[in-house]
């Protein structure tokens, strides 16, 4: 099949599901549309690459790292000037948010301090915008009339585009779906996304989302469920190239849909829940401890640790992430208890490891959040961070008992970045499409109060009636 015209079927494709999502007439307003195209971004290219990619000439090029992309500045910036309107609209009250999420205004509060000692503030200074950008969509999401309705509305939508997209690309359009190794041969999905781990992520989710769709669903639709192709397209990318099979992703995603499926059993027996997910968060917490220690000291092979990372299909060096781990926090040691400064060292190869000038790629992130954090904000980073997780994870259990699902996809969520950030960096990154649902997950925002129904139709019912009686002639 010609390449274009895959692309146009492609096209049609999701047309027809954006066309049947708005008849299952869930109550999501039109404000929604600016975070999900704030998540389907950060999931996929920025917009910048994307326009050069499509041979859009982009005014105000340049090749200093510090400049940052012209149109994707413009873009997160114009987003979060809208969302702080629907905000100001909804009477949002930023103190009492504040005053609800003390460790994580603590954290805000480190990063915009850490400006100061950063060694290039207004390469921070734009990365703290958009993370306060991330943040102001995440409320956007969580003071809809539903969030848990919201959520999963923002989710779909770019699902919906994603999925498909990322199929076409890898066959099709090779140049952007594939990424060939150095030598040319071995090949690594990525689809629309940056990175084939990346892409692995969005096919996690897609795996989840759309397994719990089709499964509440069953009766109703069967096989007829445009979910259940959606669930296939997720399986098939998250399995990727025969070539190189990512065994991340494959992990992440078996890890979420064990969590998941398990809380889903549990729902008849809501006291088991908590002893359950109580000994998943230490099991992971227990792991994200021998990760960090492991890039400071090795552990040998024939360790416990070792042979526990061989299981999961890696090799005792992480795929070669701890001698990211050993350069970087070498780099980092000058200043270990406040660290560089938020976002103030993964820059192009300004402020990099020194290895790094001698390659012809450049490094990104330190493939570990929780070392990232510590490269960014030291040790102090770490303590507050570990007042985030700690202190939101009993608040995520409580959520169960107002609405389930939510719930259960929170913690699902929780868990799974939790996890993930033991060999990707998703902290403190607002570019990501993880730290985006991580904003949605953690902060404690008050359900809007709606107005009873039958209270606005007697309001409404009343209006008319004075109406009526103002038309009728006097007749004194």
């Amino acid at each position: 099949m010609p390449a274009n015209l895959a692309l146009l079927l492609t096209v049609i494709f999701v047309i027809i599901a954006f066309r049947s999502d708005r008849k299952r007439g869930e109550p999501a307003s039109n404000a929604l549309i600016w975070p999900s195209l704030w998540y389907l971004v950060t999931a996929s290219h920025p917009l910048g690459v994307w326009l050069q990619t499509w041979g859009v000439p982009i005014p105000g090029g340049s090749n200093d790292p510090t400049d940052g992309s012209f149109i994707d500045r413009y873009f997160f910036g114009g987003l979060t000037l809208i969302g702080l309107w629907i905000l100001s609209r909804r009477q949002f009250d930023w103190g009492d948010i504040f005053r609800r999420n003390r460790w994580l205004t603590a954290l805000i509060i480190l990063m915009a301090a850490s400006i100061l000692w950063s060694q290039y503030p207004f390469v921070s200074f734009k990365r703290f915008i958009k993370i306060m950008g991330s943040v102001v969509m995440a409320f956007v999401v969580l003071t809809e009339n539903d969030p848990f309705v919201a959520f999963t509305t923002v989710l779909r939508r770019c699902l919906y585009i994603h999925l498909p997209m990322s199929i076409i690309c890898v066959k099709y359009f090779r140049s952007i779906g594939v990424n060939f190794d150095w030598s040319g041969t071995a090949q690594a999905w990525q689809g629309i996304s940056t990175t084939k781990n990346v892409l692995g992520q969005v096919a996690m989710l897609g795996v989840v989302y759309f397994f719990w769709e089709v499964r509440r669903h069953w009766k109703e639709y069967g096989w007829r469920n445009l979910h259940l192709a959606y669930l296939l397209m997720a399986l098939h990318l998250l399995r990727g190239s025969e070539q190189d099979v990512s065994m991340t992703s494959i992990s992440v995603c078996l890890f979420a849909m064990f969590v998941f499926l398990r809380i889903q059993a549990l729902r008849a027996r809501p006291e088991y829940v908590r002893p359950f997910v109580t000994k998943v968060f230490y099991a992971v917490m227990i792991m994200v401890c021998l990760v960090v220690i492991h890039g400071l000291v090795m552990f040998p092979a024939d360790s416990i640790f070792g042979k526990l990372i061989t299981v999961l299909g890696r090799n005792i060096t992480l795929t070669d992430r701890t001698y990211i781990w050993s350069d970087v926090y070498a780099a980092a040691s000058r200043n270990p208890f406040f660290g560089v400064g938020f976002g103030g060292f993964w820059i192009g190869r300004l402020v990099n490891i020194p290895w790094n000038a001698n390659m012809t790629w450049v490094l990104g992130q330190a493939h570990s959040g929780y070392v990232d954090t510590f490269l960014q904000l030291g040790i102090a980073g770490w303590c507050v961070l570990a007042g985030v997780i700690f202190s939101t994870f009993p608040r995520l259990i409580e959520s169960l008992d107002d609405n389930f699902d939510f719930g259960c996809f929170k913690i699902t969520l929780f868990l799974t970045i939790l996890f993930v950030d033991m060999t990707e960096s998703v902290y403190l990154r607002g570019d990501h499409h993880l730290w985006f649902i991580l904003m949605v997950i953690i902060w404690n925002v008050p359900v809007r109060e709606k107005a009873p129904a039958v209270e606005s139709a007697d309001l409404e019912e009343t209006r008319d009636g004075q109406e009526r009686m103002e038309s009728i002639p006097s007749m004194v």
